[in-house]
């Protein structure tokens, strides 16, 4: 088992959190909590489907399936999501090279559990007996349980041969590894780039909240003047109110190319090889495409309904959203000339203005009925 105590101090992901609503303590949480924690979670699950599989009698719901799903012990079972889940966010909102060098680390370890799990012969070998002859009549919770848990090994490859599941493990484990990479390329390319201004002149047609916003920003970055990102907060105010035209350009163009630059972050061969492991993947578990695959157990169930209701958005929608366009094109002639040529990074901004035209409507003045601090206050 691993130590659950680092620098004579508890890892918080071992103990009950403690917490309003067991919401994450995330001031409590350290980067060297997570490995442990991680391989701790891998350890307590492998040793739960040991339990299952070396049970000498004969399958049933109650040793099977609901053993999957309930024998754990506080934070037995869900210790590998708890940290998952808490690491997942952290490395969307605040990731560093800490992080990612735990992610690149446990990336391959994680696929590699996740297989072994759904590819173990004798704990599928135990839920298809179950789903094949169950030991009384089920409700109908439990048979959604039973049909899920079987369903999911099936589509992960548990009905495939000796070769066929290695195979699985190759495609998986690379594409486990080309999905993170793809995933830290674009955080690094978002953060790259800044809009710096020290001329407050070009502030004209902000928001207040959205210069103090950029000037915090700054202000972090021990910089004078304001700072704007292509976080959605930054980025969009920007594009909405700014009335410097090339700066909205420059704007849109690094948010609308984050990774096809030349660089080590570019992410066009990494999409072109994903889309081919998830093809060689969906045609390995027996379907013609990814997306039948993904879709079987959705709503839409198939391709064929998707394009459908696309068609359907399409021929509803599509009047309405030419008019509009139109519109906005027309007041963007009439304030700036006839021979105004509307581009991409303009169309939020008069959009924003034929909005205040036609209904005298601002976002901003609702923002005031949403502030955290006024309703804490």
């Amino acid at each position: 088992m691993q130590d659950n105590t680092i620098q004579n101090r508890t890892n918080p992901f071992f103990v009950p959190y403690n917490t309003p609503h067991d919401t994450v303590p995330f001031e409590r949480i350290r980067l060297e909590d997570y490995e442990p924690a991680f391989m701790e979670g891998i350890r307590r699950d492998d040793e739960a489907t040991d339990k299952i599989v070396n049970d000498p009698a004969e399958p049933t719901f109650e040793n099977t399936i609901a053993r999957v799903d309930t024998d754990k012990g506080e934070h037995y079972y869900d210790l590998l999501s708890r940290v998952s889940n808490v690491f997942s966010c952290m490395m969307s909102a605040e990731t560093c090279d800490e992080m990612e060098e735990i992610a690149q680390k446990m990336s391959p370890i994680l696929t590699k559990h996740a297989n072994d799990i759904t590819l173990n012969k004798k704990l599928f070998e135990r839920i298809k007996f179950v789903h094949d002859h169950p030991n009384r009549e089920l409700t109908p919770e439990e048979k959604m349980l039973l049909d899920t848990s079987y369903d999911g090994f099936v589509r992960s490859g548990a009905l495939l041969d000796e070769e066929g599941k290695e195979k699985l493990r190759e495609l998986t484990e690379e594409a486990s590894m080309l999905t993170l990479q793809f995933s830290q390329n674009l955080l690094k390319e978002n953060k790259a780039f800044t809009l710096h201004i020290t001329d407050e002149a070009q502030l004209d047609g902000l928001p207040e909240t959205a210069k103090a916003a950029a000037a915090h920003t700054a202000k972090e970055q021990e910089k004078e003047g304001w700072i704007f990102t292509l976080d959605y907060p930054s980025y969009s105010p920007f594009m909405t109110y700014s009335t410097q035209r090339e700066l909205r350009k420059q704007m849109y163009m690094a948010r609308n190319t984050v990774c096809t630059h030349d660089n080590e972050q570019n992410n066009l061969e990494i999409c072109k090889r994903l889309v081919n492991l998830r093809r060689e993947l969906a045609q390995l578990l027996g379907f013609e495409t990814y997306a039948d695959y993904v879709l079987r157990h959705r709503m839409a169930s198939n391709t064929e309904h998707v394009y459908k209701l696309l068609n359907d958005l399409i021929e509803a929608y599509k009047p309405t959203a030419e008019k509009e366009v139109k519109e906005v094109e027309a007041l963007a002639k009439k304030l700036e000339g006839k021979d105004f040529e509307m581009k991409p990074w303009d169309f939020g901004f008069y959009s924003h203005k034929l909005q205040m035209e036609k209904y005298n409507l601002d976002a901003e003045m609702l923002r005031p009925y949403f502030q955290l601090d006024k309703v804490i206050d």
